[in-house]
């Protein structure tokens, strides 16, 4: 997820419990006419926001190279924002001469590609 696509999702998550809010305050005083349609539009939002909300609230391991070999990771909400943290932690490629940030190679993390990353290690 980019930061860009987090924001959005963040958005989103405003505009649909304001959205929920309103359709509650709506019908609180409704006749059942209509309510089990409302109950349904009413589950659907809470469902899409628990859904958004957890994947906004979820960091991901990101692993990347470094210029003429070795490997490492960050956890970070967002690509950007491994990025910045390796190039905190180790210094921007252009001014190291040891473990240089390899930018292009940040990646989710998984399990097998993670395995084959501790593979060259023995």
């Amino acid at each position: 997820m980019t930061r860009e696509q987090r924001d959005a999702a963040k958005q989103r998550v405003v505009a649909l419990s304001s959205r929920l809010n309103a359709i509650e305050t709506l019908t609180e005083n409704m006749s059942d006419k209509g309510g089990i349609e409302i109950a349904n539009i009413i589950n659907e939002t809470k469902a899409e926001i628990d859904a958004l909300a957890k994947r906004i609230a979820t960091k991901w391991e990101f692993l990347f190279n470094f210029k003429g070999g070795g490997w490492n990771s960050e956890v970070a909400f967002t690509k950007e924002d491994a990025i910045e943290q390796a190039l905190f932690n180790y210094g921007h490629p252009d001014t190291q001469l040891h473990l240089r940030v390899d930018v292009s190679t940040f990646r989710v993390s998984t399990p097998e590609d993670y395995k084959n990353q501790l593979s060259s290690f023995y």
